[in-house]
């Protein structure tokens, strides 16, 4: 009886023992290769995918009417900011709007001037692909033409960058990446804020943009949208020199002289208005600047 007991306990061992040794070799295999350790990639070593846009817009409804411009572009409601994606340029950004002027905001930075002149007050907050959000100075245009105002709540999406407006301000980034920023008319951050995630109960219809209304300030000195020459189709901005003159005033003061006046006439005059060319009509492809006095003291420019 002893040795039958003996026997058994032995047997048992030497399964314990196999056992053992088997699980070791498989442990090996799974986890090493010729005695250096192999790590299984990760779900965080992949690029980050992109989520989808929230309350997404028809993004023909934002493009540039220019040709020449690879832009999309929008007011925000407030009109307060004018945004735009660049995919030419791999570059989503807002700026002052309708001045395009310095931001503005409070802490943006002095920086230098692209035309080599001293350092001023960024004029554009940014984000480009595979960069970090950055301010600049530009000496050109954000977006050409007329933006249309991209509601609050929905989203602009376009080759790879991702622009949304909220009430507490308006927000763009990078898809691949997620780097963006933030920006109101009380500050700052270089963070992407999302809109909040709703699951409606039917698809919503879609959102039709709006014209961007014109700016309603009271004083000179203010760069107006752009009016076009009918004879070229080419835009001319609207900047008031002088006076107390608003915006939509000055377009539609310059929408008269465009249908009534005589084209043979370098000099016309109007409800109170002379308007006079300044340029080489010969250059009319081109455009050229059209002044404007009245007997109010109020003067328009518009100059291609």
């Amino acid at each position: 009886m002893t040795r039958i007991r003996r026997r058994s306990a032995v047997a048992l061992a030497s399964i314990a023992g196999a056992s053992s040794l088997l699980l070791a070799a498989c442990t090996q295999d799974a986890s090493s290769t010729d005695g250096t350790e192999s790590v299984a990639p990760s779900a965080s070593s992949e690029p980050p995918s992109a989520e989808p846009a929230v309350n997404g817009v028809d993004a023909k409804q934002y493009a540039s009417s220019d040709p020449e411009s690879d832009a999309f572009g929008f007011v925000t409601p407030s009109g307060k900011w004018l945004c735009a994606i660049i995919p030419d340029k791999k570059l989503a950004g807002c700026a002052s709007h309708p001045t395009a002027g310095p931001l503005g905001v409070p802490g943006t930075p002095q920086i230098a001037s692209p035309d080599g002149g001293p350092p001023a007050e960024a004029d554009l907050i940014a984000v480009e692909a595979g960069k970090e959000p950055n301010f600049q100075n530009w000496n050109e245009a954000l977006f050409p033409g007329n933006a249309n105002v991209l509601p609050y709540d929905t989203t602009l999406a376009v080759d790879g960058f991702s622009c949304n407006v909220q009430f507490s301000g308006v927000s763009c980034r990078e898809d691949a990446t997620g780097k963006g920023f933030t920006v109101a008319t009380n500050g700052y951050k270089f963070e992407f804020t999302p809109l909040p995630v709703s699951i409606p109960s039917v698809t919503p219809p879609p959102i039709a943009p709006t014209a961007a209304p014109l700016p309603q300030q009271a004083r000179g000195s203010n760069q107006c949208g752009p009016v076009t020459y009918p004879e070229t189709g080419k835009p001319a901005t609207v900047v008031i020199v002088k006076g107390t003159l608003r915006c939509d005033e000055a377009h539609t003061m310059l929408t008269k002289y465009f249908t009534g006046r005589d084209k043979s006439e370098p000099v016309y005059s109007f409800d109170g208005w002379e308007c006079r060319l300044a340029g080489d009509p010969e250059s009319a492809e081109i455009g050229y600047t059209i002044n404007c006095t009245d007997d109010n003291g109020n003067t328009v420019v518009a100059q291609p």
